[in-house]
């Protein structure tokens, strides 16, 4: 996303919303609407005098090029947010989702680090810890549902084996009785330790920890006590503020899945540009690591957009550190090595049914992946 040029005070964040509207009187009086609704919520004539502070301003309103749409630039006072990452998402965008024709066009970006945490290792620390300084790192991801935890270490060693990177669960395991939480991490956990011995490097493992919002903490604990090395959290299921509450504790990285954010990020009128809602919300929000569906896969996101996207992970904001953009989907054995010349090496690459398919098994093709990553 280019550069808006957004400034404001101290005392506010200022954001841009993108608005459908027939004529210049329609469109101010939905900027106006945005104002009050997502500030007082109230006839600004009855709010009473000592905190009509709270209510936010419209500072300006330009037509684009396309007549129906405008742009509009609002200050929030920072006292509506606190240090709060729900509240925050409550005022950025909370009852006008519920609202037509708008959506979210731009952040003030250096204000995010004074309200949310950012990631606690971000691209720096990921690569400290895999040891990994000068290239883009592999990732696939343990499946499907309906195996065993034995079953599916199984697979984690052989992936360990050849040398991949990155093991994530995949985002449908949970905790069926196929293969429970506790008893598929500790079995995974264990065998990509001997996958290890056999490829001479560092393979992380992230567990997925998706679950109900008040038994995230519980998983992600037991995760780490057990020698998980990251986790894996579906953040709109879960809530986005779940990555606040992940990446303060500062102990393992966090990896973001975007299932079932697509009705955010789809539609063109409404809603947050994807760029915006993964690569700067779920950034600054704690996320160390943001998985997106790539361009030429099974979704339908341009290449364009994936670019906007690995952009905004990594682009310079104060105080926040940088994030991997993981694309997944489009990307198979054979065209990782275009991928990676596209996205450069700051880029986690996921592959899963293209491993899979490899005909000399798992080990062979993590290891021809891997090689493939060295040699770009």
């Amino acid at each position: 996303m280019a550069s808006s040029g957004i400034r404001s005070d101290s005392d506010t964040i200022q954001v841009q919303y993108r608005i459908q509207a027939d004529n210049v009187p329609d469109a101010e009086r939905i900027a106006r609407d945005i104002c009050i609704e997502q500030s007082v919520e109230m006839p600004p004539d009855v709010v009473p005098s000592h905190v009509k502070s709270s209510i936010a301003n419209l500072q300006a309103l330009k037509q684009e090029d396309d007549a129906q749409y405008w742009i509009a630039t609002v200050d929030y006072p920072l006292l509506l947010i606190g240090r709060d990452p729900a509240q925050f998402l409550n005022v950025l965008f909370g009852n006008i989702s519920l609202k037509p024709g708008i959506s979210i066009w731009d952040i003030e970006k250096e204000k995010l680090a004074g309200i949310l945490p950012g990631p606690a290792f971000g691209i720096e620390g990921i690569r400290k810890i895999t040891g990994v300084t000068d290239r883009a790192l592999s990732c696939t991801a343990l499946k499907p549902v309906g195996l065993s935890p034995s079953e599916l270490a199984s697979r984690a060693e052989k992936f360990a084996a050849g040398g991949i990177d990155l093991i994530k669960d995949d985002h449908g395991l949970a905790d069926q009785k196929s293969a429970p939480f506790t008893d598929r991490v500790k079995a995974c956990v264990q065998s990509i330790e001997k996958g290890m011995q056999l490829s001479g490097k560092k393979t992380l493992y992230f567990p997925n920890i998706t679950t109900s919002p008040h038994r995230v903490m519980d998983r992600y604990h037991e995760a780490l006590d057990i020698g998980a090395d990251g986790v894996l959290v579906s953040a709109q299921l879960c809530g986005p503020a779940i990555l606040s509450e992940l990446s303060r504790r500062a102990e393992i990285p966090v990896m973001a899945h975007p299932s079932f954010s697509g009705t955010i990020v789809l539609h063109g009128s409404q809603g947050i540009p994807a760029q915006l809602y993964y690569g700067t919300l779920w950034r600054a929000l704690g996320a160390d690591c943001v998985i997106y569906p790539n361009a030429k896969g099974r979704f339908s996101f341009t290449l364009s957009k994936c670019r906007q996207i690995n952009e905004a992970c990594r682009e310079d904001v104060a105080d926040i550190k940088t994030c991997f953009p993981v694309p997944g989907g489009g990307i198979d054995r054979n065209s990782v090595t275009n991928w990676n010349r596209e996205y450069g090496n700051d880029t986690i690459f996921l592959i899963g049914g293209s491993l899979y398919q490899h005909p000399d098994g798992l080990q062979k093709a993590a290891a021809e992946f891997q090689q493939k990553l060295e040699e770009s």
